[in-house]
């Protein structure tokens, strides 16, 4: 059975971010509700299970695999693309926390 996870080239992954720098309203929702969810399942605050499921299966585990495959069928390459998200999402939050002038 194939990998199902294949790297995104740096172009990708640029465009993967440049897409969840402009997400909206609902799907900035969608994805916290999925980030609440990955916390109750033990994961990381403010990760999703898409990503989550990605470096699993990278890991070589089962559980990341099928869920990376089962991810796969709805968007091609969707944990990276998810792990990109998930990273442009953390910075721009850190940004903002930067810009405020309150972290010394």
């Amino acid at each position: 059975m194939s990998d199902p996870i294949t790297p995104l080239t740096p172009q990708q992954t640029e465009q993967a971010e440049a897409r969840a720098a402009k997400e909206g309203y609902l799907h900035r929702a969608l994805v916290g509700l999925d980030q609440f969810a990955n916390v109750l399942t033990g994961g990381k605050p403010d990760e999703t299970i898409s990503s989550r499921s990605a470096r699993a299966a990278e890991q070589g585990k089962t559980w990341g695999k099928a869920v990376s495959r089962f991810l796969n069928f709805f968007q091609s390459d969707h944990g990276p693309k998810a792990q990109a998200g998930d990273a442009e999402r953390a910075e721009t939050v850190e940004n903002l926390e930067d810009e405020s002038g309150d972290l010394k």
